[in-house]
C-alpha cells in the first residue's frame, strides 16, 4: 500500500521532509545517509524498478479452499488430548461421566442435560438462604419481602400526609379542623 501511495507521488517526493525521505528509504532498504536530493533519487530509481513488483503483489492471490477438514482434525486432536489427559490422571473420558464425576465433587444433585433452556434457575437451597437471612437479619421469602416493601411505603406515606386506605377518614377530618383554625386566626371564616 505504502509503495501504491509512493508511486502516485513520485513526482511529489521533492516536497517530503527529510525525515519522511529517511523513512521512506529505510522501509526499503535503501542508503539512509546524504542531503535530501540524494534520497529523492533513490527513491525514484527504486520506483521505477520496483513499480512492476509492486503492482502484482496488490493483486489479491486466491488460495483454494478447503472444506471442514482444518475442523475435523482439530476436533481429532482435541479428543485425542482429552483421551491422553484422562489416561494420565485416571478420570473418565467422555464428557458426560466427566460432567457427572463434578456434580458429584461439587454437591450438585443433577446433571444438566444437552437440551438446556437458557431461563433455568439454579438451584437454591432454601435452609441455607434461610440461616444466611438469620444471620445478617434479611428476610427471604419473597411474600415477606413484599409484606415488608408495603409497610415501609405505608410509614412514608403517613409521615408525608398522603392518605392511606387504613387512616383516610381520621386524616380528612384532622385536616378540615386545621383549616377551620386556620381561617379563624387570619379572621377568613
Amino acid at each position: 500500500v505504502r509503495g501504491n501511495k509512493m508511486v502516485t507521488e513520485t513526482v511529489e517526493l521533492h516536497k517530503l521532509k527529510l525525515a519522511k525521505l529517511k523513512q521512506e528509504c529505510l522501509a526499503r532498504g535503501l542508503q539512509t545517509k546524504g542531503i535530501k536530493q540524494d534520497f529523492i533519487h533513490r527513491l525514484q530509481a527504486y520506483l521505477e524498478e520496483h513499480a512492476e513488483e509492486e503492482e502484482a503483489e496488490t493483486k489479491p492471490i486466491e488460495l483454494p479452499v478447503k472444506e471442514e477438514e482444518p475442523l475435523e482434525k482439530t476436533v481429532d486432536v482435541a479428543t485425542e488430548r482429552m483421551q491422553k489427559k484422562a489416561k494420565r490422571f485416571n478420570v473418565p473420558v467422555n464428557l458426560e461421566s466427566k460432567k457427572a464425576a463434578q456434580a458429584a465433587r461439587f454437591g450438585i444433585s443433577s446433571v444438566p442435560t444437552k437440551g438446556l433452556s437458557s431461563d433455568n434457575k439454579p438451584m437454591v437451597n432454601l435452609d441455607k438462604l434461610k440461616e444466611r437471612a438469620q444471620r445478617f437479619g434479611l428476610n427471604v421469602s419473597s411474600i415477606s419481602r413484599k409484606s415488608e416493601d408495603d409497610e415501609k411505603l405505608k410509614k412514608r406515606k403517613e409521615q408525608f400526609g398522603i392518605v392511606t386506605s387504613s387512616a383516610g377518614t381520621r386524616t380528612t377530618e384532622d385536616t378540615e379542623v386545621k383549616k377551620r383554625k386556620r381561617a379563624e386566626h387570619f379572621g377568613i371564616a
